[in-house]
């Protein structure tokens, strides 16, 4: 009998080690910290990861989320080991991935002190975060740079007046504002923006998922602009 039992056993546990999972599959999605479209500390980890949790359960997949610098994000989303959160497009990344449907469009220009009026002066004093994109306007030499690690310290050297302006998205910037204790009243944006950048999740060409990936985030992305 015991022997018996102990055969019904290993035939239980073979059975078992061969049915497949149960667990639904997931999908790895690389993101930086960036407040308020992705974070980890944000409600659902920010606007866009929302999106693409609902996308993904939609299709029956669950998001696993891979936080990285975006040098480190980038090279992975390039191996194909990820889907990027948020891209903007060049004819470099062209070539190498493909695009959901746009799921944001950011702003970017200045931020200056809320008692200047006047234009920027010549040759003005710029503060932004290292590595960032610069359009045409910043990178042509009329303005004095001055690159930081993150827009704490641009923050606090624009209230200090040691420098004329913070480049920055406009929206990360305001969500920074806003989260200081205490809130800064002397610091607005000075519109109109520079550039206006379309962004998108992003996915190596030649992914073997990337259709029905894209097709679920799309799927989502046209529902939440009829909402």
């Amino acid at each position: 009998m015991k022997a018996a039992a102990l055969l019904l056993g290993l035939v239980a546990a073979a059975a078992q080690a061969q049915s497949p999972r149960t667990q639904p599959a997931s999908v790895p999605v690389c993101f930086t910290e960036f407040p308020p479209y992705v974070g980890a500390d944000l409600p659902d980890g920010g606007s866009l990861a929302a999106l693409a949790r609902r996308a993904f359960a939609a299709g029956g997949l669950t998001m696993q989320i891979v936080k990285a610098p975006w040098a480190r994000a980038y090279a992975l989303a390039k191996n194909g080991e990820c889907l990027l959160m948020t891209m903007w497009r060049n004819e470099e990344r062209d070539a190498l991935f493909r695009y959901s449907l746009p799921v944001a469009r950011m702003q970017l220009g200045f931020f200056v002190r809320a008692d200047r009026n006047a234009a920027l002066s010549e040759h003005a004093s710029i503060a932004f975060q290292r590595s960032s994109y610069l359009p045409p306007e910043l990178s042509d030499g009329r303005y004095k740079l001055n690159p930081v690690v993150d827009m704490h310290p641009a923050l606090q050297m624009l209230a200090m007046g040691r420098v004329e302006a913070v480049f920055s998205e406009r929206a990360s910037f305001e969500f920074l504002l806003a989260t200081q204790a205490p809130l800064p009243t002397g610091i607005r944006w000075k519109g109109p923006a520079l550039e206006v950048k379309a962004t998108y999740m992003a996915i190596a060409k030649g992914h073997p998922r990337a259709d029905a990936w894209l097709a679920l985030l799309n799927q989502e992305i046209r529902q939440s602009v009829r909402n």
